[in-house]
């Protein structure tokens, strides 16, 4: 089986560094790239194909939120996590109107981002998908 291609958007190097390793360890993921900002992801997502990417909320350029849409519209079969810092129902509110799939807190920790990435993967799988956050 083919591991999952993960594309990581974040302006904090050292978020991308903690986040990186995790995923490139773990058996069914890969890291086929990184972004600083929305706009970057956006450049870069249809030359890498990721097949999941986890976005930060608050870059300089473009947010997280910004370029979701523009990351579905190019690549609509990607699978989008907001990794972010950001507690408030507003925040989940204009995820899922963003199209993104899952919302997980910075403060929960990188092992709970792969395990989020792990749960949603298999669900989608599945077939069993709604679109939403988590």
């Amino acid at each position: 089986m083919s591991k999952t291609r993960v594309l990581l958007v974040d302006d904090s190097a050292l978020i991308r560094r903690a986040v990186r390793p995790l995923f490139d360890s773990h058996p069914n993921f890969e890291v086929c790239g990184e972004a600083v900002d929305g706009r970057e992801a956006v450049e870069t997502a249809p030359h890498l194909q990721p097949d999941l990417i986890v976005l930060d909320l608050s870059m300089p350029v473009m947010t997280g939120l910004e370029a979701a849409p523009l990351l579905l519209k190019i690549l609509p079969n990607v699978w989008l996590i907001l990794f972010t810092a950001h507690d408030l129902p507003e925040v989940q509110r204009l995820s899922l109107g963003a199209g993104i799939h899952a919302v997980v807190l910075k403060s929960n920790g990188a092992h709970h981002l792969i395990a989020q990435a792990e749960a949603l993967v298999a669900r989608l799988k599945q077939g069993a998908f709604a679109c939403g956050s988590d």
